[in-house]
């Protein structure tokens, strides 16, 4: 149902800045090589025992990338990002026949703000982790496995606004695989966040025509978190309307970090989907543990609930993992999840 592309926040460190030649005195150039390996185990039963498995992307989605900036003067650069998915566990890419499946665009940036044009991360995705204590990612998050939405468009214009008093706001407009406003692929996004002492908020949305272009796809991410000191306490609320797949469904999640140590911190969460059409609804609670052994090095570890009602087929995913099928609609889902994250 969902539609799994990589998620990310992801750290990076430069391990290659090359100088390139330019007519102009000013110009100053750069290009970064970087990337993350995520590789975990799971046990998990989807309603017919457990079952042992090795995977990719629990936390982070494993990717290599290129970031590249050229200094063209008066305090603005163009800029660029290339970056690819893989599955750490086998080698293999994570979109066949795609070398730069997670990113490929150019752009401009400068002290009013930022515009890029290619395949970029969609704004719920970039946005997801603000609601939910547990990133938007491992098996334990319930905003990741009870919403619906595109995590990636091509072909796609953005701009992102400078920042004032903690506000910025960002909207996409996308031209479709086939070119044109009406085509498939075409989409519409807008975000606005606030970013504060203690406060984060983010409003986002998103239209997406389906591949047909016989009707537009709808989702909406709202909500927040308060910084507390240790403790970090946040709520959000998802909603997608997808008539093609006859798709109808709000998700509330409540979640919180206990962060104590400087190196480790504990999630905890309750999330709960209403099927607007049926009575396909699902609950998850879940429990995450994370361990930073370094600034590029960590463990993580993750315990989950998920009961689907009905005929609902939810499963424990990652963040650019599908989850385990289910044996049969309606299964619950209790899964265990181990992760190692090295970036470079």
């Amino acid at each position: 149902m969902k539609r799994f592309i990589a998620r990310v926040a992801c750290r990076v460190a430069p391990l290659l800045a090359l100088p390139f030649l330019s007519s102009h005195a000013h110009a100053q150039s750069s290009v970064t090589m970087y990337g993350m390996v995520d590789t975990f185990v799971q046990y998990v039963n989807t309603g017919n025992g457990y079952t042992a498995a090795m995977n990719s992307s629990g936390q982070y989605g494993s990717r290599i990338g290129f970031r590249g900036s050229e200094d063209i003067g008066g305090g603005n650069k163009i800029d660029f990002v290339l970056e690819n998915g893989f599955y750490s566990n086998d080698g293999t890419f994570a979109t066949a026949g795609s070398i730069f499946n997670r990113q490929a665009w150019v752009g401009a940036s400068g002290s009013w703000g930022s515009v890029r044009a290619g395949r970029q991360n969609s704004l719920l995705f970039l946005n997801e982790g603000r609601l939910d204590a547990f990133g938007g990612a491992t098996q334990a998050s319930g905003i990741n496995n009870l919403s619906v939405y595109t995590y990636r468009t091509s072909n796609t214009v953005a701009y992102f606004s400078p920042k004032f008093a903690g506000l910025q706001a960002a909207g996409y407009i996308g031209l479709g695989d086939a070119g044109g406003f009406r085509s498939g692929g075409s989409n519409y996004q807008f975000a606005v966040t606030y970013d504060g002492p203690a406060i984060s908020a983010v409003y986002t949305m998103q239209g997406v025509r389906n591949a047909n272009a016989t009707s537009t796809e709808r989702s909406t991410f709202a909500g927040g978190s308060y910084d507390f000191g240790a403790a970090r306490l946040y709520a959000g609320y998802a909603a997608a309307s997808w008539d093609d797949m006859k798709i109808d469904i709000r998700s509330f999640e409540f979640s919180g970090r206990w962060t104590f140590s400087p190196f480790a911190f504990l999630a905890l969460g309750y999330t709960f989907l209403q099927d607007r059409i049926g009575s396909n609804d699902a609950v998850q609670y879940s429990a995450m543990f994370n361990y930073a052994f370094s600034k590029r090095t960590s463990v993580y570890a993750a315990l989950s609930w998920l009961d689907n009602r009905g005929a609902a087929q939810y499963r424990l995913a990652g963040a650019a993992n599908a989850g385990l099928a289910l044996a049969y609609p309606g299964a619950p889902v209790r899964g265990a999840q181990v992760g190692l994250v090295q970036a470079f």
